[in-house]
């Protein structure tokens, strides 16, 4: 009987999850949540400059796999313990953002997960910034950008080019376009 409960409960949880999907992405423009593979992640990121004292941010970062693997490249190293970056995700949905929190407080990760809009966020701070979002919200940032951006702030965005902006570089990976821009 607690099995059936338990089980239940899981069925529950997935089709609450899968509704505001739906919902989000239909009537509110949100961008599916859609994962990228480890070997995706780190061919985008060897195609960055980072340096010591950088603050990245994930936009719509989901469960922030661009940001763990980047702490796994970067911070995990013993013997690399000279770069100190700042990883910041960025999450609108809080059933989302709570897994996500619970599972980095569980791994003992130094990435800072905010439950929120990031319209409203200042990202003047930024020097590297990853999105994959849609469209819509692509044009939206790319004014975001423009007026918040220091000069040399790095952006990628996965699938969707930014229309305001003419990529430094594009690369293409499983048949999905990276966009690579800088302010």
């Amino acid at each position: 009987m607690i099995l059936l409960i338990l089980i239940l409960l899981i069925l529950l949880a997935y089709l609450i999850f899968y509704v505001s999907q739906f919902y989000n992405i239909l009537f509110r423009g949100y961008a599916p949540f859609v994962s990228t593979n480890t070997e995706a992640f780190k061919k985008i990121i060897n195609e960055v400059e980072i340096s010591n004292d950088f603050t990245i941010y994930e936009l719509g970062c989901g469960r922030a796999r661009f940001l763990r693997i980047v702490e796994e490249m970067f911070c995990q190293n013993v013997f690399e313990k000279h770069f100190r970056l700042d990883l910041i995700g960025v999450e609108n949905l809080s059933s989302i953002y709570l897994l996500t929190k619970f599972g980095r407080k569980f791994q003992g990760s130094a990435i800072k997960l905010i439950n929120g809009d990031f319209f409203s966020l200042d990202l003047k701070n930024a020097d590297l910034i990853y999105c994959y979002l849609n469209n819509e919200t692509m044009k939206n940032l790319g004014e975001k950008f423009i007026r918040e951006c220091k000069k040399g702030t790095q952006i990628i965005s996965r699938r969707f080019p930014i229309p305001q902006f003419i990529p430094e570089k594009v690369i293409e990976i499983k048949n999905m376009k990276v966009y690579f821009y800088r302010i």
